[in-house]
């Protein structure tokens, strides 16, 4: 093999490699872009099916609500069901609880197969009752996570 041929070679591997890890979804904590995306959403305002969105209060992100966001997107991912109520009937609100979380108000949004995080906000957006869930002016935190291509939001109050 010619000195050429194994550069050519090894230039390959490595375009084949950077380009496989550019498609890889992203996994584990979303938190910066997430947050960062929706606030701006709530900052401006939004349509949310007909309903008109006005401005809302940003949200702070919480870890207590991003570790119930985590333990859902496993779940779901593991044992390959889709759903806000996990198989034994766990609600948002009882996970977030059984992570330490207090607020009395607890929304969720889901997505699966999304690729990053413009993507899935984008569908939420487009979707009326996940947008709202987003724009929801109780809601006071947020925590987010991503595993597997599933995507999971928590709002609470």
């Amino acid at each position: 093999m010619r000195n050429s041929d194994v550069l050519l070679f090894v230039v390959a591997i490595f375009l084949f490699i950077s380009c496989k890890k550019d498609n890889d979804m992203p996994e584990g904590k979303v938190e910066i872009t997430m947050l960062d995306t929706v606030n701006k959403l709530r900052a401006a305002g939004c349509i949310c099916g007909e309903d008109i969105m006005p401005q809302v209060p940003v949200l702070k992100w919480n870890v207590q609500l991003a570790d119930a966001a985590a333990a859902h997107a496993r779940d779901m991912y593991n044992r390959n069901y889709f759903e806000h109520v996990s198989p034994e009937g766990t609600s948002a609100f009882q996970r977030a609880a059984a992570v330490g979380y207090e607020g009395t108000t607890v929304l969720e949004n889901i997505g699966r197969g999304y690729k990053n995080t413009a993507a899935v906000i984008s569908a939420w957006k487009a979707s009326e009752s996940h947008c709202k869930a987003m724009m929801d002016p109780v809601v006071m935190e947020m925590g987010a996570y991503s595993y597997g291509g599933f995507w999971v939001q928590e709002f609470g109050k």
